[in-house]
C-alpha cells in the first residue's frame, strides 16, 4: 500500500495524501485516517475535511506543533486502519419521482444515450452508489457507481436555481441537491426526502461511507412523504 504523502498548506493546515485515484478502498483509508488523528491529538484540531483520496486537516498553530502533527501523521500504520463506524456502513433508499416537472432534463439524458425514459430510471435505480463524501452545499453528497449507458454532460448554462431534493447526472457522477441552489446538472428527478435539516442536532442524513441506493415512486407518494 502506498505511503501517505503528507503536504503543508498555509501555516494552519497540512494535507494528507492517501493516492491518486478514486476508489473505495482508498476512500475507506482517508476516514481511518481521520478517525486515527482525531484519536491521537486531543487539542489543537480545527477542522478535517475528507475528500476522495486526501484529508485536509485544519489546526490552531499557537496549539499544536505543526512538526508534532506531521510526526503523528507519518506513524500512521495502515494495519492500525479503524474501519468507519456502523452508523457509516449499510444502505440507505431514497425514493424518486422521475420526470415530469420535477425532473426536467430525463428526456435529454435518454435522447443523448439513445434509450427510453423508463431505461434510465431502471438503470438509475438498479445501481448501488457508495457515497464518498459530502461538500459542495450542505450535506451534498458524492456518489460513485453511476453506470456509464446514462453519463450525460452538464449543462453549457447552468440554471440559477434548482431545487432541493433535485436528482442530477453530470458526467459519469449522480448527486442529490439538500438545498435549492444554482447548478449545471439534468435533473431527472426529485425526493421528498430532506437530506439537510439544520436545526436538527444531526443535520445531514447522509454520510460517507453508506450505500445509497434511488427507488422510483408515483407522484402520490411523492406528495404523501412530503407531508410528513
Amino acid at each position: 500500500m502506498a505511503d501517505i504523502n503528507i503536504f503543508n498548506s498555509g501555516d494552519s493546515a497540512i494535507y494528507c495524501c492517501v493516492g491518486d485515484s478514486i476508489s473505495p478502498a482508498l476512500n475507506e483509508m482517508v476516514y481511518a485516517l481521520e478517525n486515527y488523528i482525531l484519536g491521537e491529538v486531543r487539542a489543537g484540531i480545527i477542522e478535517t475535511v475528507p475528500s476522495y483520496n486526501g484529508l485536509m486537516i485544519y489546526f490552531d498553530p499557537l496549539t499544536l506543533d505543526r512538526d508534532k502533527l506531521s510526526g503523528i501523521l507519518s506513524s500512521f500504520s495502515y494495519k492500525e486502519l479503524q474501519p468507519l463506524s456502523a452508523e457509516n456502513r449499510g444502505t440507505i433508499v431514497i425514493p424518486v419521482y422521475y420526470g415530469s416537472d420535477q425532473g426536467p432534463d430525463l428526456d435529454i439524458v435518454s435522447s443523448t444515450n439513445n434509450m427510453k425514459p423508463e431505461d434510465v430510471i431502471a438503470i438509475h435505480t438498479g445501481t448501488d452508489y457508495r457515497i464518498y463524501m459530502l461538500g459542495f452545499t450542505p450535506g451534498f453528497p458524492y456518489l460513485g457507481g453511476l453506470d456509464k449507458r446514462i453519463a450525460t454532460p452538464r449543462k453549457t448554462e447552468p440554471r440559477l436555481k434548482i431545487a432541493a431534493g433535485s436528482v442530477g447526472i453530470a458526467g459519469e457522477q449522480t448527486g442529490i441537491y439538500p438545498i435549492e441552489s444554482p447548478g449545471g446538472w439534468q435533473i431527472i428527478g426529485r425526493t421528498p426526502v430532506k437530506l439537510f435539516t439544520p436545526e436538527s442536532e444531526s443535520p445531514f442524513l447522509l454520510k460517507p461511507g453508506l450505500t445509497l441506493r434511488f427507488r422510483q415512486i408515483a407522484i402520490e407518494e411523492y406528495i404523501e412523504i412530503q407531508r410528513i
